[in-house]
């Protein structure tokens, strides 16, 4: 009885290692387990951040090119259009251009942007078949328009430009030229007697532009009658 006692405690002990070998065995796969995947989440972490960090100082390395108003740390230039109206942004906008030129940088908190007033430089840029990428503002127009010709980028972008390229095509537009012309000057003049003799009264441009629109689509109608 007491050796069948002693053989039982043996074969208790055992398991008892057994299964305390198990548990630990079990921790560390676990944390092994654990390990990996941290590892790998903080690898395909990396990458990303590795490749915005890249272009990152590359924009940068870019802008030092180009002038444009000092930046303040983490907010560039916001603070030259906090509490402003839309009318005064766009006054702040042109008085940059006069002080740095027709071409020149702005920095919104991480966002960049390049200002253009020279049409040379929006000729080259409004010419690129690289640059199709719309700017961050686009966005806000994405739930109004969806991804129409406006919104849309790269591929999608070009197939739609391709269809509607044969209709502003430079011989159909050269029969509007006269037209252009002459409505212009005439918008020209509406807005030159609107400001007023200082040049100080407000303008509805949008509705002044609606009219001129109207003028060019109305007279181009005009012709057409007129040559049947």
């Amino acid at each position: 009885m007491l050796h069948k006692l002693r053989l039982d405690s043996d074969l208790d002990l055992d398991s008892v290692d057994q299964l305390a070998g198990n548990q630990i065995m079990f921790s560390v796969f676990l944390l092994l387990t654990a390990v990996c995947i941290i590892l790998t989440l903080a690898t395909f972490s990396w990458l990303p951040l590795r490749l915005w960090l890249k272009r990152r100082r590359r924009v940068q390395e870019l802008a030092r090119l180009l002038p444009g108003p000092k930046t303040l740390p983490l907010l560039g230039n916001a603070n030259l259009f906090v509490g402003l109206e839309p009318a005064q942004v766009c006054q702040v906008i042109a008085d940059l251009a006069a002080q740095h030129g027709d071409t020149y940088t702005i920095w919104l908190g991480s966002n960049f942007s390049v200002m253009m007033f020279d049409p040379r430089d929006v000729e080259i840029v409004l010419g690129s078949t690289q640059l199709l990428d719309k700017a961050m503002e686009y966005g806000f127009l994405m739930r109004w328009l969806n991804e129409g010709l406006l919104v849309s980028r790269g591929r999608k972008w070009h197939k739609r430009r391709k269809i509607i390229t044969p209709a502003f095509h430079f011989r159909i537009l050269e029969q509007y030229v006269e037209i252009f012309d002459r409505q212009t000057r005439q918008l020209i003049k509406h807005l030159q007697l609107a400001l007023g003799d200082h040049g100080k009264n407000p303008i509805e441009l949008g509705h002044a532009a609606h009219l001129c629109t109207l003028d060019v689509i109305c007279g181009k109608s005009s012709q057409l009658r007129a040559a049947g």
